[in-house]
């Protein structure tokens, strides 16, 4: 396994042009992030490597929606055209991006590398798992709140969370109610998760917020951004889950 300076390589997953920077936060916070965490970094996607041979653990980072061919539709959903679910759940693709980064997140898990999903990441990971997804939050989850923020470098919007006493989660920020941002419109609800995962941390409208491994591997999803640096509230917190990522990344794995 390739290192650098012997310290772990962490891939980030890249969106293949400017909507991925829109929708997301771009590629340098979730590095600094890495960095910090006492790692280095390489692009994974289009146009750079895909190679899993070469890193020491995988971010799947935030941005565009899940194309909706990639997960069973919604109750009722079975029988609508695509383009109807897309304009229906008002979704926003990067069609290249699925193509490459699921299989990568699947290969990932069955080799055993440490995942630390993020936002679009923890829809990923569940959608390769399970198959399962809310297309929109607003339009299917009663009582939903607002999990959309508004676009632009401003401080995004932010809820309450629960988190389970005996998860990673709880361990890093060291509480059972923690403050998160929110920049997404899709999500997973308990019914929803993988029998691979378990859900760690829930929004007061039953939200998944994070999931963990249900064995030992560090295979870890959040639905907050805690890179993004603009949200003081939950970054300045967040060190200690990225160090954990990182001091997995530096042991071997075996396969999920």
């Amino acid at each position: 396994m390739q290192r650098l300076n012997s310290k772990p390589v962490i891939g980030i997953t890249v969106g293949t042009g400017i909507d991925w920077r829109i929708g997301g936060s771009g590629y340098e916070p979730y590095a600094a992030a890495v960095r910090s965490a006492g790692a280095e970094c390489c692009r994974m996607g289009k146009g750079a490597s895909q190679d899993l041979g070469k890193i020491s653990g995988l971010l799947v980072s935030g941005g565009l929606d899940v194309h909706p061919d990639r997960y069973d539709r919604m109750p009722g959903d079975e029988h609508l055209p695509t383009d109807e679910v897309i304009r229906r759940y008002r979704i926003r693709y990067d069609p290249v991006r699925d193509e490459i980064e699921l299989p990568l997140v699947k290969q990932a898990l069955e080799i055993g590398l440490p995942v630390l999903a993020i936002c679009r990441g923890i829809q990923v990971l569940n959608v390769v798992l399970a198959r399962k997804l809310v297309p929109d939050i607003d339009l299917c989850v009663p009582n939903a709140l607002p999990h959309k923020s508004p676009p632009g470098p401003i401080e995004s919007l932010s809820h309450e969370i629960s988190i389970e006493p005996d998860s990673l989660i709880a361990k890093v920020y060291g509480t059972r109610k923690l403050v998160v941002n929110t920049r997404h419109h899709q999500g997973i609800t308990l019914d929803m998760v993988s029998d691979r995962l378990r859900p760690t941390a829930i929004a007061p409208d039953g939200i998944v917020e994070a999931v963990e491994s249900t064995d030992s591997r560090f295979v870890v999803g959040v639905q907050w951004h805690p890179e993004r640096k603009r949200d003081a509230f939950i970054y300045d917190i967040s060190g200690p889950l990225f160090k954990a990522f990182v001091d997995a990344c530096s042991s071997s794995r075996r396969g999920f």
